[in-house]
């Protein structure tokens, strides 16, 4: 599967692996943004559901590996911002909202972005609004188990590419 802007999931071994440019946001709001298109794959998650981001701006970075880090597991959100309504409940718990002004955030554009990961400096741009800020949001958090794994890319047979 080619690098695009745009959200991805690979679903391998039993797991989802969303390939993301926001890896801080997600992980500093506990939240994951995907588009309407993209909505039709979280149906199946429930409270509790684990899956495993992959920090897309390392691979394109360096070519040589994936960083993969999880597991994270799906939480029912308690409070939605203003403006937002519940878009996918599992018994009785929001799992999926709808952000009715997403440009607030926490997913913005920015150009020349860097950051230091494992004393690689990585630079890249997020375009958020050509995807609407990413307007339907899933609560993930860090699972007991996370960790961050790198994964050697196999050009010729890469799972993750796939």
């Amino acid at each position: 599967m080619p690098y695009s802007k745009e959200p991805s999931v690979i679903h391998w071994n039993g797991c989802d692996y969303w390939r993301t440019w926001f890896l801080e946001e997600c992980e500093k709001y506990e939240l994951f943004g995907v588009t309407k298109k993209h909505t039709g794959l979280i149906e199946s998650y429930n409270i509790g559901t684990l899956l495993y981001l992959e920090d897309a701006p390392y691979f394109k970075d360096n070519k040589h590996y994936h960083r993969v880090c999880g597991p994270y597991e799906v939480y029912a959100i308690a409070t939605l911002p203003d403006d937002s309504e519940p878009f996918l409940t599992k018994d009785g718990n929001i799992i999926v909202y709808l952000d009715n002004n997403p440009s607030r955030g926490p997913w913005h554009n920015r150009s020349h972005v860097q950051r230091l990961v494992d004393g690689h400096t990585i630079k890249f741009k997020q375009i958020a609004s050509e995807f609407n800020y990413f307007p339907y949001r899933f609560g993930i958090r860090k699972h007991k188990r996370y960790d961050i794994r790198l994964i050697p890319h196999n050009s010729s047979d890469c799972w993750l590419c796939k």
